[in-house]
């Protein structure tokens, strides 16, 4: 989440925390006492991750208690509540009209700039770590895994993963991505990885039971090379686009200081 908008958020889900005081017309996840918490009021798939649900109701219930206690105190009458509320006003104003002024100003960016932008920044996309950008699909058959690999020795890997789309064996696919070195976990596909030579293609791996990899070594890099373009497309492109609305606001609040009277007392 771009850092223009984090701070706002943060106060949004205190002041929220109370999601519906009306009698509930749906069925509710949980209450405290007349506030009920309703699966729209999640900040994710309620019925994703039994975990995260537990937490999520958890944290819901104990900052309702506590805010139900401070106001039977009557802390939302004090002079700090006020002044932070205010505070926590302006901050939310603020991530709005930023979020509004942005959208209406940033113009859909091209393969074009973004290129340029890359040639122009090279040094900003060296490496940190040595790393490696590969090709690489997970199935969880062997023998569908053997086929997989079979095929892409006679074919290419867009071709090879067209085939397989229908596979229901096949778990997921990358193309062309770069990963460091660090993120590969397991230490026997790292040391695969490391034997092959560009465009070579592994044996099946085995990764844990019944999890089965095939990998594709396109490229090594070394720490502080520049990755190729279109392995970084998507970093490159985030740089780019945060750079490009620090500017924006930037030039917005020269327009708004000539615009209005400000004094600063020094």
């Amino acid at each position: 989440m771009n850092n223009f908008f984090k701070t706002s958020f943060i106060f949004v889900a205190f002041f929220l925390a109370g999601c519906a005081k009306e009698k509930p017309s749906v069925e509710y996840v949980a209450k405290v006492n007349d506030v009920y918490l309703y699966k729209k009021d999640f900040t994710f798939s309620p019925d994703s991750n039994s975990a995260n649900r537990n937490e999520f109701i958890r944290n819901w219930v104990n900052t309702e208690l506590l805010a139900q206690e401070a106001r039977k105190n009557d802390l939302e009458k004090s002079d700090e509540f006020i002044q932070l509320s205010h505070k926590a006003e302006k901050e939310i104003l603020k991530s709005l009209w930023l979020k509004k002024y942005l959208s209406e100003n940033i113009k859909p960016v091209t393969t074009k700039e973004l290129e340029d932008y890359y040639n122009k920044k090279l040094d900003a996309f060296k490496l940190l770590q040595d790393a490696v950008i590969l090709n690489q699909v997970y199935l969880i058959q062997y023998d569908n895994a053997i086929q997989f690999r079979s095929v892409l020795l006679e074919s290419d890997w867009n071709k090879t993963l067209k085939a397989f789309a229908n596979d229901s064996s096949l778990q997921s696919a990358s193309n062309g991505e770069l990963v460091y070195n660090y993120q590969i976990q397991t230490g026997n596909l790292l040391n695969i990885i490391n034997e092959l030579q560009p465009n070579e293609v592994s044996l099946v791996i085995p990764v844990q039971k019944n999890l089965f990899t095939v990998v594709q070594v396109l490229q090594k890099l070394k720490k502080d090379e520049v990755p190729p373009f279109v392995s970084i497309k998507k970093e490159v492109e985030k740089t780019f686009l945060d750079e490009k609305q620090k500017q924006l606001v930037e030039e917005h609040l020269k327009e708004l200081y000539s615009q209005n009277d400000i004094d600063i007392k020094k």
